[in-house]
């Protein structure tokens, strides 16, 4: 078996391990030294890929808030979070010692790391591109770069549940941090304390991938330290990659990535797809699939996920691949799952029609796709926007006082020439469609908040109606857990519609009318 350095460099900040990263990769090429490292992060940080802006996946403001330090790796692949608890390893070793291709040489290193978790009892599998999953669940990322005839692999352990951390910090495909949201990422990701019901000390994680690389790769490691030229070299490297230089070394817009929302309800269930999107790549750089249905097995959700995962933003492309991923499954819900991804490409439409991707999100287009023709002559206002003591409360009209969102709505509506509505239940909404198909108007405006369009889906689309639907701007019945007050028109709080998002669209519609 051939002898290898271990180093450990312990806790160190992002600054530090990153130069150190550079420096061992550039001494490794020119004074080869096969080495395994261990190495750890304090402060908590977030480090971006090297291709990656931090602008599009860095929440800035709540990291500086938690004083957690943000950087870039000199590898590729996304943004992650790293905490103290964690345990980072890494390979640096020259190139020829593992004369295979990339995906063959990561499939082996990262088959040695799942056998180091394995010896620690948990049932870990190495799964393209680069992860080490449990039961479905993700548990470590990987990745590599080569330079001069060497290479460093490297990979992270998640060891703690630091998860509310992990999304806070990092800008993921996920709508608004709900607890809700947050279960549904913690099904896709485990970490050392939930496999095992205990935190095992660093030296017993460390003994375990040692063995799993020696066991795997005939690697055998002896103690040793950094050598003084590569201490030189970190040091030398230090000042530049604490810099801006070389953190914003990528300069993206904010608003050239963005979350696209698609969701669709029927008998089946409801399914939501939530789509990082990179306008100027045109790019799909994450999905994340939730919702209230069934899938035999699980597991099939997450491997769709890794297949929707930095392709490119192609309708055909992406149903194609949603087809042929289905076709291996009994009964499967092809067309639900289709549909909820053509909602998705709806939302990427009203970007193209100058909405930014939040405003998009806030659209709910009924029967038509953005861009066709729609001439609506009404707008339908939900009654519970309005002051709980007004007397216009749950009344069809609205004297525009001033004194809620609904009155400068109103205002909004009547300068446009649209006549403006105020619906007052749920059956008080399907009792109006049937009075809009008797008048002979076909499209409309409204707005409602997103849990009563999802709920009602179906029933919007059997209407036979066009209609545009503009999510309100806070608290629902729905978010108060009294949305069976609100079907049937009693529910007595107050919601805010949102004005701004309702003017642009009036502004739009007429435009093109």
């Amino acid at each position: 078996m051939m002898r290898w350095r271990e180093v450990d460099t312990e806790f160190k900040s992002a600054a530090w391990n990153m130069a150190s990263d550079q420096a061992l990769l550039e001494v490794q090429a020119e004074k080869p030294l096969p080495t395994l490292r261990f190495l750890s992060f304090s402060p908590p940080c977030v480090l971006v890929g090297y291709f990656q802006a931090i602008e599009q996946e860095v929440r800035e403001a709540y990291c500086k808030e938690k004083e957690f330090d943000i950087n870039r790796r000199i590898t590729g692949g996304g943004a992650i979070f790293f905490d103290p608890s964690q345990v980072g390893w890494e390979i640096i070793a020259p190139v020829d010692l593992f004369p295979y291709p990339p995906h063959e040489l990561y499939r082996r290193i990262g088959d040695a790391a799942a056998e180091g978790l394995r010896i620690l009892g948990i049932p870990a599998e190495f799964k393209p591109r680069n992860d080490i999953e449990v039961h479905g669940k993700k548990i470590s990322g990987m990745g590599g770069i080569t330079l001069k005839g060497a290479f460093l692999f490297q990979g992270t352990l998640l060891v703690e549940d630091r998860l509310e951390e992990m999304l806070f910090s990092l800008r993921v495909p996920i709508e608004k941090l709900r607890p809700k949201e947050i279960d549904s990422v913690r099904e896709r990701v485990t970490c050392i304390e939930h496999e095992l019901g205990k935190i095992p000390s660093r030296e017993e994680i460390k003994e375990a991938i040692r063995e799993g690389f020696r066991r795997k790769l005939g690697i055998e490691t002896e103690p040793g330290s950094l050598r003084p030229e590569e201490q030189r070299r970190i040091e030398e490297l230090l000042p530049y990659f604490s810099s801006d230089e070389w953190i914003y070394r990528v300069r993206l817009p904010e608003e050239s990535q963005g979350m696209l929302t698609g969701t669709y309800r029927s008998s089946y269930g409801t399914i939501k797809v939530n789509m990082v999107v990179n306008a100027s790549q045109k790019l799909v750089r994450a999905t994340y699939i939730t919702g209230d249905f069934f899938l035999e097995p699980s597991s099939a959700v997450y491997d769709l996920e890794r297949l929707l995962k930095n392709i490119p933003f192609n309708e055909k492309l992406i149903e194609k691949t949603v087809k042929e991923f289905f076709s291996h499954l009994k009964n499967a819900p092809t067309e639900d799952f289709l549909g909820a991804m053509r909602e998705v490409f709806y939302k990427w439409r009203w970007v193209l029609e100058g909405f930014t991707p939040d405003e998009a999100n806030r659209l709910f287009s009924v029967n038509f796709a953005p861009g066709e023709k729609f001439n609506p002559p009404i707008f339908l206002f939900p009654y519970c926007a309005k002051k709980p003591d007004c007397f216009y409360r749950r009344e069809r009209d609205c004297p525009s006082c001033g004194l809620c969102t609904v009155g400068e709505a109103y205002e909004i509506a009547r300068e446009a020439g649209l006549e403006a509505v105020t619906i007052l239940s749920f059956e008080d909404l399907m009792d109006y469609f049937e009075i809009l198909r008797k008048r002979g108007i076909r499209d409309y405006l409204g707005s409602c908040c997103e849990a009563f369009y999802v709920k009602h889906q179906e029933e919007f689309r059997d209407s036979k109606l066009r209609g545009l639907l503009i999510d309100v701007e806070s608290s629902t019945c729905y978010d108060l857990g009294k949305a069976h007050l609100a079907y049937l028109g009693k529910f007595e709080q107050q919601t805010h519609l949102n004005v701004p998002l309702i003017r642009k669209v009036v502004e739009y519609v007429k435009s093109r009318s």
